[in-house]
């Protein structure tokens, strides 16, 4: 009977320790991630309404887009929970476009965020970026409208 309550006990506590959780490794607290640049192939430089195009839609298959504007360049998606394989609940990311120039376009810029949750009874968000979800959205990204490098 001792051995039940033991092994219960043991068991409940892996269990406390587990639902508690901490951030992904991947996670970067305090410091927000940097823009990165992508130079924009040769079919979409100069092209704006081509690149926004194929920009919007390539964000838009991933992604809830949260704010649009056209006119200024600027894209910004709501956050995706459970990024990075993170705790659906309290690990997230979302993900900020910008054309700097938006009538003879030859880059784009973008930029990550991700927050974790530390404080479940206070919502207390922890800012930050994440270096998986970062190289996987700059990869998609420059994938489609960025530059081919030559093998040379």
């Amino acid at each position: 009977m001792k051995k039940t309550y033991g092994l219960f006990a043991v068991v409940s506590l892996l269990m406390l320790f587990m639902s508690v959780g901490c951030a992904p490794s991947t996670f970067i607290k305090g410091r927000p991630g940097g823009w990165k640049t992508i130079e924009l192939n040769e079919a979409l430089v100069g092209n704006y309404a081509l690149a926004w195009q194929k920009t919007v839609d390539t964000v838009a298959r991933d992604y809830d887009i949260e704010l649009l504007d056209k006119d200024s360049g600027y894209l910004r998606t709501a956050w995706m929970y459970g990024i990075s394989g993170g705790i659906y609940h309290r690990y997230r990311g979302r993900l900020t476009i910008k054309y700097p120039e938006i009538t003879d376009p030859g880059k784009v810029e973008v930029k990550t965020d991700a927050q974790w949750l530390s404080e479940q009874t206070y919502g207390i968000w922890q800012r930050g970026w994440d270096s998986n979800f970062d190289r996987d959205v700059f990869t998609a990204l420059s994938g489609r409208l960025g530059r081919t490098v030559s093998p040379d």
